[in-house]
Parts: C-alpha cells; sequence; structure tokens
C-alpha cells in the first residue's frame, strides 16, 4: 500500500517508463531502424570527407573475329642440275599457293632447298607462313641460278618479299666451293637500292718499287645502286672465292689512317627550281675550305659527277645489309656553268634540283 497519492503515482510512473523501455528483438531492429534526432553533432565526424566504395571494372571479353584461312594448295618446284665445279646440284622449292588464284601475290615460298646430285638435302631456309584477310600476310619469291665469272663459279640465289619499302624487299646470296663443299659466302645481301649484276672490275694499283710496272688486278665485282638520300651511288661487293667471302670492293683511310669516304659514280634524277639561287662550291670535299658563292640561274647548266660517301655494313647470321653511315655527311662533285667543285647539306642539294627523299 502507498504511504501517500504522491508516492504512488511517482511508482507507477516509473513501472510505465520501464515498461515502455523493452528491447525490441533482433529482427524488428533490422527490418526497422530508429532514427535519433542528435541536438548538438560532432563537428570533427562532420568534416571527415565522405567515402565510397570503388566501382569494381567490368570485365568486357571481346571474342576476336576469326580470320578465315584460305584452302591453299602447296608443290613443289626445281631449278637445275646447277653445275659448280663439276659437281651438279639442285634447287627446289616449296611453294604455297591459294586454290583457284594464279596472281603472284597468291603465292609465296615457305621453304628452298639446295640438293646434291645424289637427292641429299645439304642447305635448307624456311620462312612464316601468315594470312591476312583471307590471302598471305607477306609473299617470298625467290629462284636461283648458275653464277661464271672470270675468276669463279658459283650459284646465285635471289629473292624477293611484298610488302616492302620502294627500294627494299629483295636481296640475293652468293654460294660457292669451300673443301668441296656448296656453301654460302655471306648472309643474304640487301640495301636500299638494287641489285644491278655481276661484272669483272681490272685496276692498276700504284707503282710498289722504283721502275716496276704494276700489273693490272681484277676481281669479281656484285653491282649495287645504293640511294643516298639525293642521289643513287653504285657501290661495289667483291666476290672473294679463294677465301671464300665477300667484301667492299672499296675501303678509303685518311693520311692518318682513320676511315673516310670513297668516291663513287652516281645516278642523279634532277627536278629543278624555276627561281634564281647560288650554292657554296667547295674546292674538297672538306669543311675546311673556304667555298665560293655561285649564282645557280633556272637555264644553268649542271653536271652531277660524283659523290663522296662512307658506307656501313652490318651483318648478322640470317642478313647483311648496307648503306650510306651517315646521309648528312655525302658530298656531291657537279659542274655549274663551267665552275667547278663540291656541295654538302640539304640546302645546297635541294638548290641543284637534289631535295631528299625516300
Amino acid at each position: 500500500m502507498c504511504k501517500s497519492v504522491f508516492a504512488c503515482v511517482v511508482a507507477c510512473g516509473m513501472v510505465m517508463l520501464g515498461c515502455s523501455r523493452q528491447p525490441k528483438s533482433i529482427e524488428a531492429s533490422q527490418a526497422e531502424p530508429t532514427a535519433t534526432a542528435v541536438t548538438h553533432p560532432d563537428e570533427s565526424l562532420m568534416q571527415q570527407p565522405a567515402t565510397t566504395s570503388p566501382v569494381p571494372p567490368i570485365a568486357v571479353q571481346i571474342k576476336p573475329i576469326a580470320q578465315a584461312v584460305p584452302k591453299v594448295v602447296a608443290s613443289d618446284h626445281s631449278q637445275g642440275p646447277l653445275h659448280v665445279g663439276g659437281q651438279s646440284f639442285t634447287f627446289v622449292k616449296h611453294v604455297q599457293g591459294i586454290e583457284g588464284k594464279a596472281s603472284g601475290d597468291d603465292s609465296t615460298v615457305e621453304w628452298w632447298e639446295f640438293h646434291d646430285a645424289a637427292g641429299n638435302a645439304i642447305y635448307r631456309r624456311q620462312y612464316p607462313v601468315t594470312f591476312d584477310n583471307g590471302t598471305f600476310a607477306e609473299t617470298e619469291n625467290i629462284d636461283a641460278r648458275e653464277l661464271k665469272t672470270t675468276l669463279g663459279q658459283g650459284i646465285l640465289v635471289e629473292g624477293g618479299e611484298l610488302p616492302s619499302t620502294p627500294n627494299g624487299g629483295w636481296w640475293i646470296q652468293v654460294f660457292g666451293l669451300i673443301n668441296g663443299k656448296l656453301t654460302p659466302l655471306s648472309s643474304a645481301m640487301s640495301a636500299d637500292g638494287a641489285f644491278l649484276g655481276e661484272q669483272v672490275e681490272r685496276y692498276q694499283p700504284s707503282r710498289m718499287f722504283n721502275g716496276q710496272q704494276p700489273q693490272n688486278v681484277s676481281h669479281d665485282v656484285l653491282k649495287f645502286r645504293v640511294w643516298t638520300g639525293n642521289v643513287s651511288i653504285f657501290y661495289g661487293v667483291i666476290i672473294d672465292w679463294i677465301q671464300g667471302r665477300v667484301r667492299p670492293e672499296w675501303t678509303c683511310l685518311t693520311a692518318q689512317g682513320q676511315p673516310a669516304g670513297c668516291h663513287y659514280q652516281i645516278e642523279a634524277n634532277p627536278i629543278r627550281g624555276k627561281e634564281m639561287t647560288f650554292v657554296r662550291l667547295f674546292p674538297e670535299p672538306q669543311d675546311g675550305f673556304t667555298p665560293k658563292h655561285i649564282v645557280v640561274k633556272p637555264d644553268s647548266k649542271i653536271e652531277y659527277l660524283e659523290a663522296e660517301a662512307s658506307v656501313s655494313w652490318s651483318t648478322d647470321q640470317d642478313n647483311l645489309s648496307f648503306g650510306v653511315a651517315d646521309p648528312g655527311n655525302v658530298w656531291i662533285h657537279v659542274k655549274i656553268d663551267d665552275q667547278d667543285g663540291w656541295i654538302s647539306g640539304e640546302e645546297d642539294f635541294e638548290a641543284v634540283g637534289l631535295p631528299q627523299a625516300g
């Protein structure tokens, strides 16, 4: 019993307050989250930037478009017999072609071999075959012929690749007998230009002894046209049948024994301008000399005589390439209205109608 009305009211209020704060079930708490009014928020918490979980990248799988591989037919082609030093050899190439097509672009050499008289393969080269848009991505065309020169004989293999640069894509390789075996004398040779053929070059060296008449020296030479960027030079490679190798026709040195540029015959295809200009004409192909300033008129007579350039070789197991070592250090010997001298540099080359190209 309550001792007073006030005590009974307080006790009943406390019982009702306790009943109103009964904990909810876990399920109800999760289903109905309660919002709590905050009258004094924590400012430090409000200053923190909101963080969001990065959206994981969506992996898109793109299926490659299957390239249609055309139906190909394979065939073997033989050339020979090819006679070298009393022995005979046969050149065999394995050609793949696209069925139903007869164009040269629709066939390619997959491999080629040399066979001896007994039919044994003694040398072999192979090339990858790939397709693009229903045809060959690259094609190889290769043939062989006897190479009979004044000082020796062998076999010359000539190849061409498409697609290629305007002056590239071709190569040649010389084979000769070394200790009775058919052997390549070099890797496949190529340059930015063209192979012109083989010929014999004869030279008369300087007198080594007083009063002794020097004798002519002959070499079998492979001739090439090599592009310098402004003109083409005619470049020679000697076939050394005795040592079983090839080497440059010319090697030039300074008075101090340092490598120097050699003089070469040239082929020029000038594009003359219609305005008057001038060039610096040097007496020698060296910057140290004082040049003359020569006026070049649209109707001036210009003769393109020769060039001085350094040619470098780059070789590995499969390829031997050569070209102008420094196109910026090429000199061209010209004759302008009876004024003879050397010019160098793109400004002067352009003045005589030889702008850089290629």
